[in-house]
C-alpha cells in the first residue's frame, strides 16, 4: 500500500495544492499557519524535520513563522514522492528560500541520527502512514521514528483531517464529501474516493493514545474552527 499511496500521488500533484485549496476554500492555508505558530520554540537557532513534506507548503509555514520572529531555523523537507519533492524544489527557488532542504526517503526509517531535530512537523500524513499496509503498525512506527529524532524537550506537531466531532459540522461534512468526490473524480477518482474515506475513518482519540504509547508528554489534540481539520502535539 506504501506503493500504491506513492503511485497515488504521483498522478495528483500537479493538481494537488490547487485542490487543496479548492476543497477547503482556502481555509488549508490557515491552518499550516495555526500548525507553524505551533511548532515556535523559546529559543532562537533551532532544527525543524517536517515529515510528509509534499509539495512544501508547510515546511514554507513554519520557516515563515519562524522568519517573522527573528528566529533562525534550518528545516528539512523529508517526503517519499519524488514529483511532490520537486515541485516543492521549484517552490522554494521562486521564493528564494535557502533554508530548507529536500531529502527523499520513508517516514518509517529516517536517515538521521538520534536528537537530530528540536521540532517535527508534518501535514496532512497520517492518514497515508494508518493505510500503509506495506508498513504493519505505520503510525506507530512514524511516532517512535519521531520520538527517537527530536531531542530531549523536543516539539511534535502534527496536522490533519479527521470527521467533525460536531454534530452540524459532521452534517455538512458527509454532504460536502459527495461534491469533493465528484469534483475530484475529473481528477483522478480513486485517489480522491481514497482521500476523504481517510479522513471520515481516521480516529484523533487512537492518535492521542498512541502519541502517550511511544513516550510523548502533554499531549494535546486542539480541533481548528473549521471541526474538520485538528493540531495534534506534544513534547519528548
Amino acid at each position: 500500500m506504501a506503493t500504491e499511496i506513492n503511485r497515488m500521488f504521483s498522478k495528483i500533484y500537479q493538481n494537488y495544492d490547487f485542490m487543496n485549496h479548492l476543497f477547503s476554500f482556502n481555509f488549508d492555508k490557515l491552518w499550516r499557519r495555526e500548525a507553524a505558530k505551533e511548532s515556535l520554540l523559546p529559543k532562537m537557532r533551532y532544527d525543524i524535520l517536517d515529515v510528509a513534506s509534499g509539495t512544501g507548503d508547510l515546511a514554507i509555514a513554519v520557516s515563515r513563522s519562524a522568519a517573522s520572529k527573528g528566529k533562525v531555523v534550518k528545516v528539512v523537507a523529508y517526503d517519499f514522492n519524488k514529483d511532490m519533492l520537486d515541485l516543492a524544489e521549484i517552490k522554494f527557488s521562486k521564493m528564494g528560500i535557502r533554508n530548507i532542504k529536500n531529502e527523499l526517503g520513508s517516514a518509517f526509517s529516517i536517515r538521521h541520527r538520534d536528537g537530530s531535530f528540536d521540532v517535527i512537523t508534518s501535514g496532512f500524513a497520517l492518514r497515508s502512514f494508518v493505510n500503509s499496509k506495506d508498513e504493519k503498525k505505520g503510525l506507530q512506527k512514524f511516532l517512535a521514528e519521531s520520538y527517537r529524532l527530536l531531542k530531549p524537550g523536543g516539539r511534535m506537531v502534527l496536522l490533519d483531517m479527521a470527521a467533525p466531532d460536531d454534530l452540524i459540522q459532521g452534517a455538512f461534512f458527509r454532504a460536502y464529501s459527495k461534491v469533493m468526490l465528484f469534483v475530484g473524480s475529473f481528477v483522478e477518482g480513486d485517489t480522491y474516493a481514497w482521500l476523504v474515506r481517510t479522513i471520515k475513518e481516521f480516529d484523533k482519540k487512537k492518535l492521542a493514545r498512541l502519541m502517550a504509547s511511544a513516550g510523548f508528554k502533554n499531549v494535546r489534540i486542539r480541533n481548528l474552527p473549521s471541526g474538520i481539520a485538528f493540531i495534534a502535539s506534544a513534547e519528548k
